[in-house]
């Protein structure tokens, strides 16, 4: 590609960002992020699935299990990726590329030396961790193969994390989506070989999944490397540069305890259910995967959306920017509708599909239909997260983030399985939910009359 048609295609993703029409500049965003989160929860699945069909509920259950440790290593690598993206995106919609490019060559590397050392410490204390949260003589041992493993890769998996965050702030989400397709579709090509040809059991899950997260990594690494990225990531550009951080810290933190309390949700859910016996936590392992189809397509619309609100916030377009976030949210209600009733039909269906149990099945199917009747406020509550990300609101992404799990599920969880038992261990979520999403719609209100106000005043200068 000769110099000048890079040139064009940047100038092509600024044109994206900043003057396409809104519902096509957000498919034109969202669809590739959207595809690459449909393909990483089919390689997710396919983990559950492969090991569902050597019929042991224990390897099931273990991998649930094991989900939050992983989690809380994912969510530092997720202080650079959304910390990061929404300041580079501000940046881009002010045209100050310097500064964005010393933000991503920040975001990378210090993505790097936070997710070794986060990886590490959880290597440790991996055995504890998992009887915390809920593990049980059965389950430990397999929890403990299937985690080994997954913290090795740790590193790639938070480096590809903040690599897609960048990504996705300068508009290449295709480039983004295609290292999440590459490494899942390696990932799916290398379950069966590792979970039943070679009878690694969920240790060979785990090692599918690394191996495919490190060569969608080298793709998406090698943009930057051969110069195609609006911004570098460079390490001549890396520096200790307080204003930087404080910035990426600012989004990013927030979203990572967001992130951390998520993870810590589950070791709590995990650790009620074992109370209601090991079925349960295989039930709830296998409802987490599939519901899971419309939560990450439904983040990733937002995520989708993310650089074309901040650009548009850092340009001063406040229309544009409520005109995507409506539009947004409108896309996502109807595609969680749609999903809501398949979910609510055919809910022992797809548990079936994973594991040929009839206690976890009918469980699972019990889990489920409470899942599905929230499912289609989904989209409000994390469009609304990623606008808050976006804009730089701190306070208010704080707010959101420790809401939906810290203010709302372990309260609900805790008091609803000790007052209604199972069933109410069952709807503590949806119940979070639906506070959540409440929450973030009274904030947002508040934050759109702000957006008014400073137009108004804006349009009163110009006046003047």
């Amino acid at each position: 590609m000769t110099e000048s048609r890079k040139i064009d295609a940047k100038q092509d993703r600024t044109y994206i960002l900043g003057s396409m029409p809104v519902s096509k500049a957000i498919w034109t965003l969202a669809i590739p992020t959207m595809v690459a989160m449909l393909i990483q929860v089919v390689y997710n699945m396919t983990d559950t699935f492969f090991i569902g069909k050597l019929n042991n509920p224990n390897m099931v259950a273990a991998i649930a299990l094991s989900m939050p440790i992983f989690m809380i290593s994912q969510a530092f690598g997720n202080i650079f990726a959304i910390g990061g993206a929404s300041f580079i995106s501000r940046m881009l919609g002010k045209g100050d590329r310097e500064r964005a490019s010393e933000a991503g060559s920040i975001a990378f590397w210090s993505a790097l030396g936070v997710s070794t050392l986060v990886s590490l410490i959880a290597f440790i204390f991996a055995e504890p961790i998992l009887i915390f949260c809920g593990a049980s003589p059965n389950t430990l041992q397999f929890g403990k193969d299937y985690l080994i493993y997954m913290l090795l890769g740790s590193p790639f998996i938070g480096m590809q994390m903040a690599l897609s965050g960048l990504l996705r702030s300068e508009g290449a989400t295709k480039v983004s989506m295609n290292g999440m397709v590459i490494g899942s579709i390696l990932n799916i090509i290398l379950d069966p070989i590792f979970i039943l040809g070679m009878d690694l059991g969920v240790a060979g899950a785990a090692l599918a999944t690394v191996i495919g997260n490190v060569f969608g990594f080298a793709y998406n690494v090698s943009f930057y490397v051969r110069k195609k990225g609006i911004i570098s990531i460079s390490p001549k550009n890396f520096g200790f540069k307080k204003d930087i951080y404080a910035e990426i810290f600012k989004i990013g933190i927030p979203a990572s305890v967001g992130m951390i309390l998520m993870s810590l949700g589950f070791g709590v859910s995990n650790a009620f259910a074992a109370g209601f016996g090991d079925n349960v936590v295989a039930a709830n392992g296998v409802v987490m995967r599939v519901t899971n189809i419309t939560v990450m397509l439904t983040m990733g619309l937002a995520q989708g959306c993310q650089p074309l609100l901040g650009f548009s916030y850092g340009a001063k377009n406040f229309k544009r920017l409520v005109d995507t976030i409506k539009n947004a949210i409108t896309i996502g209600t109807v595609m969680n509708v749609a999903f809501a009733i398949i979910f609510y039909i055919f809910a022992d269906k797809w548990i079936s599909v994973f594991i040929n149990d009839a206690d976890v099945i009918n469980l699972g199917a019990r889990i489920i239909k409470s899942r599905a009747i929230v499912n289609p406020i989904i989209a409000t509550q994390m469009v609304l997260m990623t606008s808050f990300q976006a804009l730089g609101k701190s306070v208010q992404s704080l707010i959101i983030s420790l809401g939906r799990q810290g203010l709302f599920f372990i309260p609900a969880i805790v008091i609803f399985s000790n007052v209604w038992g199972l069933d109410g261990f069952i709807y503590a979520l949806p119940v979070a939910d639906l506070l959540t999403t409440t929450l973030s719609v009274i904030l947002f209100l508040f934050m759109r009359k702000s957006l008014h106000d400073t137009s108004s005043e804006m349009k009163e200068r110009v006046v003047a």
